[in-house]
């Protein structure tokens, strides 16, 4: 039986005397494709933080590898991540930041050199992050949180900006990253992307969870 690697038991988040997040319960399992779905504001990335640690439940637990987030540790450990607003320096090229993440992860600098081309992007590219597309910041946001070969992943809404050939590509990586054992938390508005690669989806709104899915 698959090892439960992250547990969300009753959690609620409010901000003053708004309910943000209210009573979600969900159970993550090692190697399974966790797929998020909802409209903008629905919960969807403040589920994500708060697993993470950088939002702190006002009410229940979170558990990531049998450790309470912001009890036993301030932030999850054995995460690479992908959400926007925490993004990269945008005065620096893709090989700058990816190495400045490499340092932090203890990583070797030939890891960057493959990340950048197993996401698409051109290593020795001098360009800075200020100046890229769209598309090409969330390739490098995906090759960010591949940085550590952590084995949990979450992407937020990575099919953003991307072209049909992009969102193939996406397709493809959590395939394969699935294969390699990982365990992939994806959240998206696009339900055919959604349904392509998850096991298992999980449907909010107005801060709630409303239904889940096996797929």
């Amino acid at each position: 039986m698959a090892k439960e690697v992250i547990s969300l038991e009753n959690v609620s988040k409010r901000f003053r005397r708004k309910a943000a997040l209210t009573d979600i319960t969900l159970h993550i399992f090692e190697n399974h494709v966790y797929g998020f779905s909802g409209p903008n504001g629905s919960g969807k990335t403040l589920t994500f933080k708060t697993i993470l640690g950088f939002a702190k439940a006002s009410q229940g637990k979170v558990i990531v590898n049998g450790t309470v987030v912001r009890q036993d540790d301030l932030f999850a450990r054995q995460i690479g991540f992908a959400i926007p607003e925490y993004g990269l320096l945008p005065s620096k090229s893709g090989q700058e930041n990816l190495k400045l993440l490499a340092i932090l992860s203890q990583s070797s600098e030939s890891e960057v050199f493959n990340l950048l081309t197993y996401v698409g992007l051109n290593p020795t590219d001098p360009q800075k992050i200020k100046d890229y597309s769209l598309g090409m910041r969330q390739r490098l946001l995906i090759a960010a949180a591949l940085v550590g070969d952590n084995p949990i992943l979450i992407f937020d809404e990575p099919t953003n900006a991307l072209d049909e050939a992009g969102q193939l590509f996406m397709v493809k990586l959590i395939n394969d990253l699935k294969a390699r054992g990982k365990t992939i938390l994806v959240s998206s508005h696009d339900a055919s992307f959604l349904k392509q690669v998850s096991d298992h989806i999980f449907y909010f709104s107005e801060g709630r969870l409303v239904r889940e899915e096996k797929q």
